[in-house]
């Protein structure tokens, strides 16, 4: 039960983030340089800040166009970055399920699925038979 609520909290958490992003997204595509410009406002008295080291340049941006578009292949990345690792974890979580039921099979039956075979469970015969080897599955992409 805990593993479930963990999950659905690590699955709200990248939903939100996700949500964030996409909504970061769109307005920076619409947003359109403005021909009036409000003054901007000053603080009465500024706290001091440390400066923080400055990184290193990596790419320039010949206009706020092209920056937009860099923009939104940026939060892309970030937001499909954030859903790989809610699967990840939710990957994590199953092989963990699938570990503990292996265990109990063992400890109860007697018994060790191998991944690798395909078995029958006949209920008529109160048994499990072995009925061969998982098919092969040939690569994406791959001939045939």
């Amino acid at each position: 039960m805990k593993k479930i609520i963990v999950l659905v909290a690590l699955v709200a958490f990248a939903a939100g983030i996700m949500l964030v992003c996409s909504d970061t997204a769109i307005a920076a595509a619409k947003d359109k340089p403005k021909t009036a410009v409000a003054a901007p406002i000053t603080p009465a008295a500024p706290a001091p800040i440390a400066a923080a080291p400055e990184g290193k340049v990596v790419c320039k941006f010949k206009d706020k166009d092209q920056m937009a578009e860099f923009e939104q292949l940026y939060v892309a990345k970030q937001a499909t970055f954030g859903r790989m690792s809610v699967l990840q974890a939710y990957f994590s979580l199953e092989q963990n399920n699938l570990q503990e039921i292996d265990k109990q099979m063992d400890k109860k039956f007697n018994f060790k699925m191998d991944p690798s075979k395909m078995y029958d469970l006949n209920r008529d015969g109160m048994e499990i038979r072995e009925v061969g080897d998982v098919p092969k599955q040939s690569a994406p992409g791959a001939q045939q």
